[in-house]
């Protein structure tokens, strides 16, 4: 296998060939993108959310996503209302979704909704670190849409006061450092296939 260089050997590269952070980071990114696996960016106060739509109650919802950049806390939620589709436009309406260098946000809880009224929390949150894999699973108890959801993790003490998500996600776009990265799978498993699959691994790790 061999790949051609443009710069002479010992000689300096060129600064036409210099590639910027985002540029590479971006390099990576397309790679993952050609499996199973999406991307998407999160930032301050502009969570990116996935919505599935459960018709068995006893259905099996499975992800798997790795932190490419930056911390975030995973949420699961569910609700009897169907999330409305997203806007291209953030200005416009109250969910949003932006395209940003690398990877997609999209908004689906709306603004007016409440916790514990118009939708529930039905998993703990759970804080993953950059660099960190995270698989998991949840058996659904009741049919509905369930909202997946990765938001920003901010520091104990460096809280910012709650600003509409719209300013705060333009404002995150100019820092770096507010921007996070993940690529994620999700699938949603016949119970009767889960636990199949289960048995399955326990006779393999026996054996």
């Amino acid at each position: 296998f061999c790949v051609q260089c443009e710069v002479p050997e010992g000689g300096l590269v060129p600064k036409s060939l210099y590639r910027t952070a985002e540029e590479l980071e971006n390099e990576d990114v397309s790679l993952w993108t050609e499996t199973i696996y999406q991307s998407a960016s999160v930032f301050k106060g502009a969570p990116h959310e996935v919505v599935i739509e459960i018709i068995d109650a006893a259905s099996v919802i499975t992800w798997d996503f790795d932190v490419c950049k930056g911390d975030v806390v995973f949420h699961l939620y569910h609700s009897k209302r169907a999330p409305q589709p997203p806007r291209k436009d953030p200005l416009v309406g109250q969910h949003s979704s932006i395209t940003a260098p690398g990877g997609n946000n999209v908004q689906l809880i709306d603004k007016s909704w409440t916790l514990g009224l118009d939708y529930s929390m039905v998993e703990s949150p759970l804080t993953c670190k950059e660099g960190e894999s995270v698989q998991g699973s949840h058996v659904t108890r009741w049919p509905g849409f369930y909202i997946l959801q990765w938001r920003f993790h901010t520091m104990p003490g460096s809280a910012s006061t709650n600003l509409p998500r719209v300013d705060d996600v333009l404002a995150s776009l100019q820092v770096s450092s507010h921007k996070c990265k993940v690529m994620y799978y999700t699938e949603v498993i016949g119970s009767e296939d889960f636990r199949l699959v289960s048995s399955v691994c326990v006779c393999v790790c026996v054996s």
